[in-house]
């Protein structure tokens, strides 16, 4: 069985706006109106490392994990009223249905989340697009309580070898991000990079991954590479 992990903002689908909104109206409610939201890099990071650095660079002061995850939980609760407002100027990347419903249909290949959205915040851009229906949620990797990819990296990669052990033959991590190419190496996943996000194919291709494609192929060219 080979496994295919795959990222989800700039990879799989771009939800516009509605993630910085969902964010700015968190941080106003918690912080005023008046307090600056600081710039935060958030391509590849964890909503855990967002919400904490959001709340460190605006005060100074390290949040408690207490503050952290209530930021996080009320960032998934306006997320959707944002998905529902602004959702229609986010896209699914033009590859991404028919790869999806073609390894759906392949019995040797699992299709699990590798993101640093929490499993709540996966499944509402998922639904929003339509495409929660091809991945195994109760099996993929999502932040939980982890601020590092690589940590929750290693969780799935747990999770998966508790769930299936040695049927699993190989494992793919496909993202957008140089976090998702040193994640995925070290789970020893092949790794497969395209840029379809914030990151230039350039850079990309100088974190050396397996794989690196300016987008998702198409659907033969994409199963002929996991030769799956």
């Amino acid at each position: 069985m080979n496994i295919v992990y795959w990222d989800i903002d700039g990879t799989l689908i771009n939800t516009g706006v509605a993630g910085m909104h969902a964010v700015l109206e968190v941080f106003r409610q918690c912080k005023g109106p008046k307090v600056h939201l600081p710039r935060i890099e958030a391509g590849g990071r964890t909503d855990n490392y967002i919400c904490q650095q959001v709340l460190y660079k605006s005060t100074g002061i390290m949040p408690t994990e207490e503050e952290v995850q209530s930021f996080c939980r009320q960032y998934e609760a306006a997320l959707l009223k944002w998905l529902q407002r602004t959702g229609k100027e986010g896209t699914i990347f033009k590859a991404v249905p028919p790869i999806l419903e073609a390894l759906h249909h392949k019995p040797q290949v699992k299709q699990l989340l590798l993101t640093g959205n929490s499993s709540i915040g996966a499944k509402l851009k998922l639904s929003y697009f339509g495409l929660d229906k091809y991945f195994d949620f109760v099996h993929s990797g999502f932040a939980f309580h982890f601020y590092y990819r690589n940590d929750l990296a290693q969780h799935a990669r747990k999770i998966a070898e508790k769930q299936w052990g040695d049927e699993i033959a190989e494992v793919y991590v496909i993202g957008d991000t140089p976090y998702d190419i040193q994640c995925g190496k070290a789970i020893g996943a092949k790794t497969i990079a395209v840029a379809t996000g914030h990151y230039s194919y350039d850079v990309l291709a100088a974190c050396e991954p397996w794989a690196v494609l300016p987008e998702l192929p198409d659907v033969d060219t994409f199963i002929s590479l996991l030769q799956v």
